[in-house]
């Protein structure tokens, strides 16, 4: 009895969020797990340096995904500064050295084998 209740409240609460609210919250948390890669694949570093980028402009562009997701922009700023100076959106060294690093994957693969592309 008790759990077909809170079934039916998070059913109620999923009916009334539009889909286009939902999809601009799975923006957001798109771009927080973008910010937050803390792996070494050169393509994910590019989407993370774009998140973090996006994040600390503030344009009018954030503030607007923000609104449509019910989240004030400027509380969402002050905390995206926060993880950008302090925690989980900065850079390592490692990821550093391969986003200054101009060479495709696939160039630094065949160097590996011991060929040499030359452009």
């Amino acid at each position: 009895m008790f759990r077909t209740t809170i079934k039916s409240q998070v059913a109620a609460a999923h009916q009334e969020r539009s889909p286009e609210f939902v999809l601009w919250q799975a923006v957001i948390a798109q771009a927080i797990t973008d910010a937050k890669y803390d792996g070494l694949r050169k393509h994910y570093l590019d989407c993370k340096r774009l998140a973090i980028t996006w994040f600390s402009n503030c344009s009018k562009d954030f503030k607007e995904v923000c609104q449509y997701a019910d989240i004030d922009p400027d509380y969402a700023y002050k905390k995206t500064q926060t993880a950008i100076q302090k925690g989980p959106f900065q850079f390592t060294p490692q990821q550093d050295k391969i986003l200054q690093d101009r060479r495709t994957p696939a160039q630094i693969k065949y160097e590996k084998k011991g060929f040499k592309l030359k452009f």
